[in-house]
This record gives structure tokens, C-alpha cells and sequence, in this order.
């Protein structure tokens, strides 16, 4: 990052040079050397500033860039502002003309950084610091430049040095260059220059190198390994290692492997024992849980996979989507290992769970076998690669138990329901339940801070029926009631001290059809949250919350397991963009937005915080299914009678869900509570049967959930439920709910013979 440093503001080293890796590589640097010099914040925006700022409609995007700087450094942030956006909107601007302009103005980074940290333009800059990393990006790919950069290093010293730093600031791009050079005999006279420059480039080369492992050439492949083991970074030792075990390998290959391990070891200070296998597992695991090591760069919203073409003899990349590059290179990692030990259970279930995790980040359902389904494109998959759920149902329990456990371990939502639904339908009781360490995951993910995951494990369990003990069994039933209730909506809490703010934002809320708690003190919202929601879809908070502090209140949320993983949105208030990322800091599943933020916006802000924190959306068609999933599960438990779960603590929840709006609901759960021997049960469907109120269709249902009850338990009603029934089954008009409460009379079995009022009531005389 010196080195780096150093060239930026040489002035020797000349503008082509100075691409905006240069930049970019201050970037930290610049933050807290700004944070560390008062005199480097921008003074307040003064009062006499005009609403509105003309902008030259001649003006070019060097003009704009400079004037929006120049505004923005004066404190004028209306016409900063305003330039600005006449810069972004320019049609002919292009992202490496404006690494041009800033290589121009050593301090502009600087500014971005502050403006958007300090000022009420932080959107204009941060989207101009956007544009700015998306030019370094494609400056970095430019073939011309890098092909120059080869040139370059048959030069004189000076011109060979720059050639060695255009090169290292083409990262991975400048490898497979390289390469083709080092393959082509009229370049012969740059070969030793260019085997110096390889390791230069650092660790972006890994990658390709580690690819470029398959070379026919021997000489080159000697000079990549070389250069590895030069780079010192360990992802490449599990690559070095399958070198050294495969019996083709020529024995001088297998010497330098030896020496690049070595090599790397000595530049990390520590050893790397362990199979090739085992390397390749743990450098899956790194991709999967994207260690910063090896992850793909955040802030670009793609990544390249690199791959060896063995007929052209060259590398080539495909371009992922940044989400899917740690899932996608995990898997490769893991077959990688699987290849060398076929039956390295830990990497056939990272495979699984990594398949999962890319298939959730495309968009898809993960619980969903249908190959019709189309998510977000994937260029490594072929058109008819299966679904993750055809590969985690062929593996079978014993790697589903496993792949659940990551997802329980990582608290990943999507993994967990693709595990589940495979689980669900593959294993069978002696699968799915039991003291093994193995089947505890399951379990386990009843406790899980996702309640979509938790319905869906309750749902699975007790389908099993299992009918011995084991520990956790008696969170199935309180899990399926939990069920019941789900409507599908969202339930926001919203906590902001400026009452209008707060209005306002609430009413988005509910625009959008969420459900939303409104309250100014942050205990209060949470009081309510535990009484009135059934789950926490969303926090929005604001910067200026008090008693507590939004850190202190930020903790306190993800201190209850219940709210843990819920996505929270801090509302930035003027002025205070440095307390919301340090929330952000110390709580990293946290978004921000401006608090007076467009209606729109709260909707994306959203979206961005269930991605980051893997909560499950639930649809309220999704929510309604599971509720009738839940009670037909239910209804097994207590029809089969010797299963481990009491299925009479289901009950209160059972008499709540028959006055569902969603009529399925209300006849299934009135079919469950007809096997529950208390009065409060019976009296409910009663209840419901004898509303007038109520469709045909349902009171009949009902009445023959009455009958089943009275069948099972006798009669529990109450006097007056006794005669609204006599009533129905002699005077009701409609015949067809007369013959239905008819069946419930009989079955009631009146002693007092009531009954023959009906057949006294048709007596002709």
C-alpha cells in the first residue's frame, strides 16, 4: 500500500501509469488521515447558499468534476450537489475519464471520502466514488494496456519498472496476458523479464496461476509454481500438494512444489501438514464462509472463476456475480477434494450446502425441485444443470445432518430450508430423530432465529412421529402452534424521536403493506413487538434514538434470540452519517439510509437487509400453507396418540386459528380441536358451526367436526350451545346444514330428550 502511495503522488511516474488501483489503494489510508485533520472537514453549509444552483448546460465532465469539488470544499453543498448530479448525468462521461480527472487532483479521494461521511451530499459522492472504482476496474481489464505493459519491460530499467507496475495494477487480468507471451517463442526476448514480473503482480494471480497448473509446457509450469511459492499465499498449497501426490507428475515438478510449500511457509511463519484433500476442504470452507483472504472484492458487484482450456492451452474467466463467487468456488474446492477422496464426507456436504447458498443468492427456491424455475443467470452451470435439492436429496440423511449443522452453526436461513426439505423427504423417523450427535441439528434448528427455519424443522419432526423421547421434542407443538398465527405480513418496528419522521416513515411502512409499530422511545416499541407481532421482520431506527443509545438499543435487539438475525435499518439524520456507520461497524447485518429517504428507498433498504441477513421473506400464500401444513400435523400427532409430543398444549392456538380469515385454515383446525377431550375446544367449534354469520360450506365442515368431538369426548356444551342446536337441526330452512347440525344433535346424545322436538315438529296431526 506505500509502494503505492509513493507512485500516486510521484510526479515522475506518468498519468497512463496511474490507473486508479493507485487511487484506490489510499483509499483507507485517506480515511483516517482525513479523520485525524479538523481543518480537512468541510465547513457547514451556509444559510445565504440558493435553493437552486443553474448549471451550465455546456459544461464538459472536467468542468463539472472540478466545480463540484471546488463547491463541495467551500461548504456550498446545494451547488455542490448540484454539479454533481449534471457530472453523473453527463452523456459523455466515461468511468476512465474521471480516473483520469482525479489523478489530476491528488486530494479528491480525500474529499469523496468526507462528503460522504460528513455532508448532506453523501449520495452524489458516494456514487461518484462508485464511478470512480468502476473505472479502475475497467482500466485494469484494458488488453491494450496490459499488451503495453509487456512491451514495456524489453525496455530500458525505468521502462521495465513501469512495465512491472502496470502489470501489478492489472491484477488477475494481466495473468492470462502472461502467459500467452510466455508461450510465444517471437517474445522469447521477455521471457526472463516476464517470469521476474509474474509474482509481482501478487496475490490476484493466484488464482489463474493455480489453473494455469494444467500447462503442458513444463518449463512454464516450473516458472508458475516458482512464482506461487514466491507469492506466499497459502490457497495455493492444496493445487501444490495434488501435484505432488499424482503418480504422472514428473519428479523435478514435484521438487518445486515441494519448494514452493516451503517457500511459503517461510513467508507465513507457520506449517500447512495435512492430505491434499484435507487443504482443498479447508480452502473450501474459507471460499464458503468468505474469509477476507480470499474473497472476491466487495465492492465490485462481479468476480471472474477462472478456468483452464487444455485444447487452447490458455486461460479464460467467466464472469459471476460477486454473491455467488465464495458458493461457487467452495463447491470447486470441495469436489476438488472429493475427486481425491471420494468419500470425504465433510466435502460432500460443504458441496451440498455451498450448491444451496448459490442457488438462494440467484433468487431461487431453495425448498423447490422444479427445473423450470428461473433465477438469476449462472455462466458456470450448463442449462441443464439440476436443481440443489435433486443432488441434496440423492445424498441422503447421513450429509443432510451435516449440511443442517453448518446452517445452524452460520445461522443461514437458506441452507438450513434446503437441508430440511430434503431431510423431510428422504429420512424417515429413525433418520430424522435420536441421541446420535448426528441427528441433532434438526433439533436444534427449533431454536432457530429465523421462524421460517423453526416452522419448517417443527414440520419435519413431527411429521416423524417419533414415539421415543429425545431431547428438544417438547419444542415441536409450541413451534407448530407458532404456526398457525402467520399471516405473511410484515411486522416493522419503527423507533424515531421526531414524531412527524416517525409518522412518516410508518405510513411508508403500511403503504407497502407491512404491519408497523410506531413509538418514539425504543423500550416501548419493544414491549409491544413481544405482544402484538408474531415476528420481527424489520427495525428501522434512527440515529438520535436515546435512553438508550442506538449502539446500546442495537444490542439489545440482537442480545434476544427471537430478533437476533431480524434486519435493522438505521435512519441517518443530518449530520450524524459517522454514529450510523459505526453501528454498522459493530453490528455488521445493519443497513443505513437517510432518514428523509423517498418512499421507494425504504422498500430497497429492505431488500438489502434480508440479503445480508438471510431472513426468509415469507409471502402470505407461503404463510397460509404452512398454517395448514402445521395443523394437519397436528391433527396426525393426536389421531396417532403415541408419539412423544403432547399435542394439548396446541390447543389455545388451534381455537385462535378458526377465526382465520382463510376458510381451509378454520375447517382444518376445527377437524384438530374435534380430538381435544377439554370443553373450551368443543365449545369453539360449536361456536363456529352455529354463527350464522359464517358460509354454508364451513358450518357444514364444522358441524361434523361437533359430531366427531362429541363422538370422542361426549357432550361439553353449554346449555345454550345445546338449544341453538336443537334450534338449527328443526328449524333451519336451508336443508343442507340442517341434515349437517342434525349429525352433531345425534351425536351429543341427549338425555333429556330434546331430540324428539324435531319429530314432534313435522307431526302432521
Amino acid at each position: 500500500m506505500s509502494s503505492n502511495a509513493n507512485r500516486t503522488n510521484d510526479p515522475a511516474f506518468f498519468p497512463a501509469a496511474r490507473s486508479a488501483g493507485c487511487l484506490f489503494g489510499l483509499t483507507l489510508v485517506a480515511a483516517s488521515h482525513c479523520w485525524a485533520q479538523k481543518s480537512a472537514t468541510p465547513p457547514r453549509e451556509k444559510a445565504a447558499e440558493p435553493a437552486s444552483v443553474i448549471v451550465p448546460s455546456d459544461a464538459t465532465p472536467e468542468s463539472l468534476f472540478t466545480d463540484f469539488l471546488h463547491y463541495a470544499r467551500l461548504g456550498r453543498f446545494t451547488a455542490a450537489d448540484a454539479y454533481a448530479k449534471a457530472l453523473l448525468a453527463h452523456p459523455e462521461l466515461e468511468p476512465q475519464q474521471l480516473i483520469d480527472l482525479a489523478s489530476r487532483d491528488k486530494k479528491s479521494i480525500d474529499t469523496l471520502l468526507i462528503l460522504i461521511r460528513n455532508s448532506t451530499i453523501a449520495e452524489s459522492a458516494s456514487r461518484v466514488l462508485d464511478l470512480l472504482q468502476r473505472g479502475e476496474h475497467i482500466r485494469r481489464q484494458d488488453l491494450e494496456r496490459i499488451e503495453t505493459a509487456i512491451d514495456l519491460l524489453a525496455g530500458d530499467p525505468q521502462q521495465e519498472h513501469f512495465g512491472r507496475e502496470r502489470l501489478a495494477d492489472s491484477g488477475e487480468y494481466a495473468v492470462p496476458i502472461v502467459l500467452q507471451a510466455l508461450l510465444d517463442p517471437s517474445r522469447s526476448t521477455v521471457w526472463p523479464r516476464l517470469v521476474k514480473a509474474l509474482p509481482k503482480i501478487g496475490k490476484p494471480a493466484v488464482n489463474p496461476l493455480v489453473m494455469a497448473l494444467a500447462v503442458n509446457n513444463s518449463n512454464i509450469r516450473l516458472r508458475i509454481i516458482e512464482s506461487l511459492g514466491e507469492i506466499g499465499y497459502a490457497q495455493a498449497i492444496p493445487y501444490l500438494l495434488k501435484l505432488m501426490v499424482n503418480e504422472n507428475t514428473p519428479n523435478d515438478t514435484k521438487d518445486a512444489a515441494a519448494r514452493a510449500i516451503t517457500r511459503i511457509e517461510e513467508r507465513s511463519g507457520r506449517t500447512y501438514p495435512g492430505t491434499p484433500d484435507d487443504h482443498f476442504f479447508r480452502l473450501a470452507e474459507r471460499y464458503y464462509n468468505e474469509d477476507d483472504a480470499v474473497r472476491a472484492d466487495p465492492r465490485l458487484a462481479e468476480a471472474n472463476a477462472w478456468y483452464w482450456d487444455a485444447k487452447a492451452q490458455a486461460l479464460h474467466r467467466v464472469v459471476v456475480a460477486e454473491r455467488i463467487f465464495g458458493p461457487l468456488m467452495a463447491m470447486r474446492c470441495a469436489e476438488e477434494a472429493i475427486q481425491l477422496r471420494p468419500d470425504h464426507a465433510d466435502s460432500i456436504a460443504l458441496w451440498l450446502a455451498a450448491n444451496v447458498r448459490r442457488e438462494a443468492r440467484l433468487g431461487m427456491n431453495v425448498e423447490s425441485g422444479d427445473a423450470g424455475e428461473q433465477g438469476k443467470p449462472d455462466p458456470t452451470r450448463p442449462v441443464d444443470f439440476p436443481r440443489a435439492l435433486y443432488f441434496s436429496q440423492a445424498a441422503g440423511p447421513r450429509y443432510l445432518h451435516r449440511m443442517l449443522a453448518r446452517a445452524v452453526n452460520d445461522q443461514d436461513s437458506s441452507v438450513a430450508l434446503g437441508a430440511i426439505e430434503a431431510l423431510r423427504t428422504t429420512a424417515g423417523p429413525a433418520s430424522l430423530v435420536g441421541q446420535e450427535d448426528l441427528k441433532q441439528p434438526l433439533v436444534q434448528a427449533l431454536q432457530f432465529p429465523d421462524q421460517v427455519v423453526r416452522i419448517r424443522a417443527a414440520l419435519a419432526l413431527g411429521a416423524a412421529l417419533p414415539k421415543s423421547p429425545f431431547t428438544g421434542s417438547q419444542n415441536v407443538v409450541p413451534v407448530l402452534s407458532s404456526a398457525l398465527a402467520q399471516t405473511g405480513r410484515e411486522q416493522v418496528l419503527v423507533v424515531d424521536s421526531d414524531e412527524a419522521n416517525l409518522n412518516r416513515i410508518a405510513g411508508t411502512v403500511r403503504a407497502q403493506g407491512m404491519d408497523a409499530i410506531a413509538e418514539r422511545s425504543f423500550f416501548r416499541g419493544m414491549e409491544r413487538v413481544r405482544t402484538e407481532f408474531q415476528l420481527l421482520s424489520l427495525v428501522l431506527i434512527s440515529t438520535d434514538t436515546n435512553e438508550p443509545d442506538l449502539r446500546t438499543a442495537l444490542g439489545l435487539i440482537r442480545g434476544e434470540f427471537a430478533y437476533s438475525k431480524a434486519p435493522i435499518i438505521v435512519l441517518v439524520k443530518p449530520k450524524q452519517a459517522a454514529t450510523g456507520d459505526d453501528a454498522k461497524a459493530a453490528f455488521p447485518l445493519v443497513e443505513s439510509m437517510d432518514a428523509s429517504s423517498a418512499e421507494q428507498t425504504v422498500g430497497a433498504a429492505l431488500t438489502r437487509a434480508r440479503e445480508r441477513t438471510g431472513q426468509t421473506s415469507l409471502a402470505p400464500d407461503v404463510a397460509m400453507l404452512m398454517a395448514l401444513q402445521a395443523a394437519e400435523t397436528l391433527r396426525s400427532i393426536a389421531l396417532d396418540g403415541n408419539t412423544v409430543y403432547d399435542f394439548g398444549g396446541a390447543v389455545p392456538a388451534l381455537i385462535g386459528a378458526l377465526a382465520s380469515t382463510d376458510e381451509r385454515l378454520q375447517v382444518t383446525a376445527a377437524s384438530v380441536l374435534a380430538l381435544a377431550g377439554t370443553p373450551t375446544a368443543q365449545r369453539s367449534v360449536a361456536h363456529v358451526a352455529l354463527d350464522e354469520g359464517n358460509s354454508e360450506t364451513l358450518r357444514v365442515a364444522v358441524f361434523r367436526s361437533l359430531a366427531e368431538s362429541a363422538r370422542n369426548h361426549g357432550n361439553t356444551l353449554e346449555e345454550s350451545q345445546v338449544g341453538d342446536l336443537v334450534r338449527v337441526s328443526r328449524d333451519e330452512k336451508n336443508l343442507t346444514l340442517r341434515t349437517a347440525a342434525s349429525q352433531a344433535l345425534g351425536a351429543i346424545n341427549l338425555a333429556n330428550n330434546r331430540a324428539s322436538e324435531i319429530i314432534r315438529s313435522y307431526h302432521s296431526g
